[in-house]
């Protein structure tokens, strides 16, 4: 069975999309640790930046107009959405991986499928105060468990925000990756999120954080990631391993702009960085 890892931080600005779209470029290009993989990216925020970053614009325009998206996981229509009334499906049964997915990278042992998502989630965001939502938890359980029967590894972009996304993906999730840019008032953000985590683990263990430090400076440690790996609470979650900065990490743009395609100065140092990363949350996940 996959290993399902949500990437989420309750704070933005954190580079949440960046990590996700490279966490799982890296793990279905290179077989780190000597092991090729079959990999899943679902986009999880109606923002649908992690969608931009793999898919050029007419390509992901066709997949929404042709209903491919995160949205029909959760809902059977879409024609009648209400920004004010969450359209409650009245099919428990989501439609399956293979009619959703689009492949983005394949290999002779690995591959890289994305589920897209959609700015039409924010009317399912919007509209849940008053609904009864489990019609909807049941779905989304039920198509990440034929996920982890198709994958070695499912790695979830989640918005930056407590709603239905966040609970429905950390209910379903082994690990959750906080990114984290170490700076002032990062320590709080930490604490709120593992509050969070543990919150909605649904009478279940929670999953497991790992926290990733983003951005770190190439040549010393800040105060800030000293402090949080001297933390009682948090030294134990932090990887060993950080992001450090440079531009070969930017944010990638319909399909370009990655690190390992990237001839910015220095991105042979960023490839081996991101390499370190993987290899050590696919060692820590056990993926």
């Amino acid at each position: 069975m996959g290993s399902v890892i949500t990437i989420m931080n309750m704070k933005g600005g954190v580079g949440k999309t960046t990590v996700a779209a490279h966490m799982a470029g890296i793990t279905s290009r290179y077989a780190l640790n000597g092991k090729p993989r079959k990999v899943l990216v679902i986009d999880y925020d109606p923002q649908f930046n992690l969608s931009q970053a793999f898919l050029p614009s007419k390509n992901y325009f066709a997949l929404e107009k042709a209903r491919k998206t995160i949205l029909s996981v959760l809902l059977d229509d879409d024609v009648n959405l209400n920004p004010y009334q969450l359209q409650v499906p009245g099919n428990h049964t989501p439609p399956k991986v293979k009619d959703l997915v689009s492949r983005i990278y394949s290999y002779s042992d690995a591959h890289l499928d994305l589920l897209p998502s959609t700015l039409d989630l924010m009317y399912v965001a919007l509209g849940q105060a008053h609904a009864n939502t489990a019609p909807i938890e049941e779905r989304f359980e039920k198509f990440i468990s034929e996920c982890k029967s198709l994958y070695d590894v499912i790695f979830i972009d989640c918005h930056p925000a407590g709603s239905l996304f966040t609970k429905t993906s950390l209910k379903n999730s082994d690990h959750v990756v906080i990114p984290v840019v170490p700076q002032r008032y990062a320590v709080r953000g930490i604490g709120l999120m593992m509050n969070f985590i543990d919150s909605k683990k649904a009478g279940k263990s929670a999953p497991t954080p790992h926290i990733l430090f983003n951005s770190t400076s190439r040549v010393k440690v800040s105060q800030q990631e000293l402090d949080i790996r001297g933390a009682k609470d948090f030294g134990k979650f932090c990887m060993t391993a950080t992001l450090k900065k440079y531009a070969a990490l930017a944010e990638p743009e319909e399909g370009k702009g990655f690190t390992w395609t990237s001839s910015k100065p220095y991105s042979t140092e960023a490839l081996s960085n991101l390499l370190n990363v993987g290899m050590e949350l696919m060692k820590r996940t056990g993926a």
